[in-house]
C-alpha cells in the first residue's frame, strides 16, 4: 500500500507542477490583459470591452490553480497549536480528519461547479463569445485537484502516519 502512495505522490506531483505554470502563465496573460485594458482607457480613451471579463475569467484560474497546489504543499491555514499541544495518536486522528474535511469540500466544488456550468452551457458571455460554463471551469478543476490532493495527503496519512513524500508534513501558516 506504502509503494501505491508513493506511485500516487509522484503523479501527482506532476500534476501540480501543471496546476502551477497553467496559473502562472493564467497570472502573466492576466497582466498582459489588465495593461492593455488600462492603456486603452486611459492612452486611447477607448477601452476595450473583454479586458474585464477576460481578467476576471483569469483570476479564477490563477487562484484556484494555486490554491490545489496549496492544499498538496501544505501551504493553508490550520490549527496547528491544537494539533501540536494533543498526544501524537490524537494529533494524527487530527491530521487524518483534516485531510477527510478537505477532501470532502473540494469534491463538494466540484460536484456543484460542473453542475453551475452545465446549467448555463447554453448561455454566452457577452463580451467574450464564449459558453457561460467557462466561468466555472476554474472552479471545477479547482474542486477536482484540491480533492484529489486530499485525498493524497489523506492516503499518505493513513498508510505511513506521515504527508506524501516531498510534501511537507504540516501547514506552514497556521493560528498562531
Amino acid at each position: 500500500m506504502e509503494r501505491f502512495a508513493r506511485g500516487v505522490s509522484a503523479v501527482l506531483a506532476a500534476v501540480a507542477r501543471v496546476a502551477l505554470v497553467a496559473s502562472g502563465a493564467a497570472l502573466v496573460a492576466m497582466t498582459v490583459v489588465v495593461a492593455w485594458g488600462v492603456f486603452g482607457r486611459f492612452v486611447l480613451n477607448d477601452t476595450p470591452a473583454w479586458a474585464e471579463a477576460s481578467a476576471m475569467l483569469l483570476l479564477g484560474w490563477v487562484i484556484l490553480g494555486a490554491a490545489a497546489v496549496g492544499v498538496r504543499e501544505g501551504f493553508h491555514m490550520g490549527f496547528g497549536s491544537l494539533r501540536d499541544a494533543l498526544p501524537a495518536p490524537l494529533a494524527r486522528a487530527f491530521d487524518v480528519a483534516s485531510d477527510a474535511v478537505v477532501t470532502a469540500f473540494g469534491l463538494a466544488m466540484l460536484w456543484y461547479a460542473t453542475e453551475l456550468a452545465w446549467t448555463v452551457w447554453n448561455a454566452t458571455l457577452p463580451t467574450l463569445g464564449l459558453p457561460g460554463a467557462v466561468e466555472y471551469a476554474p472552479l471545477a478543476l479547482g474542486g477536482l485537484l484540491i480533492a484529489l490532493f486530499g485525498a493524497e495527503r489523506l492516503l499518505a496519512h493513513l498508510t505511513t502516519g506521515k504527508a506524501p513524500a516531498g510534501v511537507p508534513e504540516h501547514t506552514v501558516l497556521t493560528d498562531a
